[in-house]
């Protein structure tokens, strides 16, 4: 019996049910302490199902890494979090981990003003050393989060709710292709087994977003948006919080809670204060942005007080293709 039993998904319930992963500093153990505990039958049943499922796999996905808790690659931030995932499957850039990551997330049905902020808040941080952005691999802001980053050779870390070989939603397939055709992205998932996606499954994505990150930026939310659960997840968690909200949004119901309960609000150079009708101009906000608390090294580049509905109209289609 070897380590590859933390891989199945039984093991695994009862390490976290347990929190008997915390009394041990290596793997070995662990395993040596489920041995002497555990129905030795139940065992081998495990064992030759994880092995089973890692040939296939690893047939299947050749360069697929498998970190266990005790592994050195394991990201810090994500192992003190009260039920980090006991392994994770990583295709690509395991490096990233080691770098600053920044969630990006909100809505599916993402309203055009918050789509156009997301693009604007990455052109933001592209000339900030290591950094990561962080997202679920959903439509909507998390798919326009990755394709602005990686469009700046920002790198991506995408976080499934699903096993590594499940392409979900097939609306995302060719981001999929291009992360993983980025040598300094990487694709992460907690389920190793087969498993397809379902409504448990994503608040479990939803708080390793929030485990990794040291920032997290809330793009737009609905009330009942599972967004608010990674945003739960960062308040328990210690993580700072921003929330765009703007008056154009379809649906920031979750959002403007999150701020009246304490998240910062983000504010972006460059958008209209309102949504434009046509033949009017618009007003550019130029409040000072929390980006540049972080020294973000240079300025927004819409740095004019009024815009045609023309110009901005031609940024904002850009901004969204």
């Amino acid at each position: 019996m070897d380590e590859r039993i933390l891989y199945h998904g039984k093991i695994q319930a009862f390490i976290r049910k347990t929190k008997i992963w915390r009394e041990f500093q290596k793997g070995s153990d662990l395993v040596y302490f489920l041995k002497q505990t555990l129905d030795k039958e139940f065992l081998q049943v495990c064992q030759n199902d994880a092995d089973l499922w890692y040939q296939k796999i690893q047939k299947k996905i050749p360069k697929l890494v498998c970190l266990s808790l005790y592994d050195p690659k394991y990201p810090k931030l994500l192992k003190e979090i009260y039920d980090p995932p006991i392994v994770i499957a990583c295709l690509g850039n395991t490096d990233l981990f080691s770098y600053h990551l920044t969630s990006i997330v909100g809505t599916r049905k993402a309203s055009p003003i918050s789509l156009l902020a997301t693009d604007v808040l990455v052109d933001s941080m592209k000339h900030i050393e290591k950094l990561g952005i962080v997202s679920g691999m959903a439509l909507g802001i998390d798919r326009k989060a990755f394709l602005a980053a990686l469009d700046r050779q920002i790198p991506v870390l995408g976080v499934l709710g699903t096993t590594i070989e499940l392409q979900y939603p097939p609306g995302n397939r060719d981001l999929y292709k291009r992360v993983q055709k980025d040598d300094a992205s990487l694709l992460m998932t907690e389920f190793l087994m087969y498993t397809e996606p379902a409504k448990w499954t994503f608040p479990k994505r939803n708080r390793v977003i929030a485990g990794l990150s040291e920032r997290v930026y809330i793009m737009e939310s609905g009330k009942k948006s599972g967004t608010l659960s990674t945003a739960l997840s960062a308040i328990n968690e210690n993580r700072e919080i921003y929330v765009f909200d703007h008056p154009s949004q379809f649906d920031n119901a979750g959002g403007k809670k999150l701020i009246l309960d304490g998240a910062e609000k983000l504010e972006l150079k460059g958008l209209p204060i309102q949504q434009p009708r046509q033949g009017s101009s618009v007003s550019i906000l130029n409040s000072e942005s929390d980006l540049e608390e972080m020294q973000v090294k240079d300025k927004m580049p819409l740095e004019v007080e009024m815009i045609s509905f023309d110009e901005w109209r031609r940024q904002f289609v850009e901004s969204i293709l």
